[in-house]
């Protein structure tokens, strides 16, 4: 295994991170904007993002930093070609905090959810057209292709977020929001998978990861019907990653020519170990005091 297949299997697992934490709270964003007329599952929804919120962004500033380390010329192409929709992502990302925090110091302004919730839907919008553009050799964001990815994107986050949000209304135990929450997985588990295996097929993906998400995907919804509301957490997680896993698997990027020196990266991998032990335990721990917080004890 080169230093090149390290420094890259780091940024894609920092790139499931950030979809997967990340991605399910801009979800939890469209299903607040969704639910603007039932107070309760907003307030659920407010209580699952709580503190860690704002952390989830460090996948992203990893993935921007070990690329732009490791891959110098590949970070410098794709800035250069996607700056658009890349800067709409961190405008989405701005109004998104802004309006979160400020909807709690002034919550009578009626400007804070809609911000919240467009700005929620733009920055995974424009996130998943540039990957997509990016895996599958497209000039363009505007192409037929980045419109789909950051389509079934936003639909991923979507999934993910009404998934986790039943667990959250179960710990806070009314029976009406966790019904809520449920019908949002089961209408948007089916329609992503019917927006994403016809899609996928023709882009040309032929990774046998897509049927893993498709198996994943079937399961969860069965495990939804059933109940089985902490289990769904680890199905319905592995049938979105395996979609962008499938996605960089297509990417024809020429990582050998682009990589850095390894000693450079070697610098790299050894300041990785050291802060991983810090930060790796700080996250855990913060979600696992954010579990024991009030609603939790209900």
């Amino acid at each position: 295994m080169t230093h090149a297949d390290i420094a890259f299997g780091l940024i894609l697992a920092g790139l499931s991170a950030y979809l997967l934490f990340g991605g399910a709270d801009f979800g939890a964003g469209l299903w607040h904007l969704a639910s603007r007329r039932r107070r309760g599952d907003q307030e659920v929804i407010e209580h699952a993002m709580g503190p860690v919120w704002e952390a989830n962004h460090v996948w992203l500033i990893f993935v921007l930093v070990m690329t732009w380390t490791a891959f110098p010329p590949v970070f410098a192409d794709v800035m250069a070609r996607h700056w658009v929709p890349l800067s709409l992502a961190v405008l989405g990302i701005v109004a998104r905090g802004s309006t979160f925090v400020f909807a709690k110091a002034a919550p009578d302004q009626p400007w804070h959810a809609p911000i919240f919730g467009v700005s929620s839907i733009l920055t995974p919008y424009c996130l998943g057209a540039v990957a997509t553009t990016v895996a599958t050799g497209k000039s363009s964001w505007l192409s037929l292709a980045g419109v789909y990815g950051g389509v079934l994107t936003t639909a991923l986050c979507a999934y993910l977020a009404a998934v986790y949000l039943i667990w959250d209304a179960r710990r806070i135990g009314d029976p009406d929001i966790l019904l809520h929450f449920r019908g949002y997985a089961l209408l948007s588990g089916v329609a992503v998978g019917l927006f994403a295996l016809p899609g996928a097929a023709a882009l040309g993906v032929r990774s046998p990861l897509i049927l893993v998400s498709a198996a994943a995907g079937l399961v969860s919804l069965v495990l939804v019907v059933r109940r089985r509301y902490l289990a769904v957490r680890a199905t319905g997680a592995l049938a979105v990653v395996s979609v962008l896993w499938g996605a960089a698997s297509m990417a024809d990027l020429d990582l050998d020519g682009s990589v850095a020196q390894n000693a450079v990266l070697d610098v790299v991998f050894a300041a990785l170990g050291v802060g991983a032990l810090i930060i790796v335990p700080s996250m855990t721990w913060l979600y696992v005091l954010f579990q024991r917080g009030p609603a939790a004890k209900t």
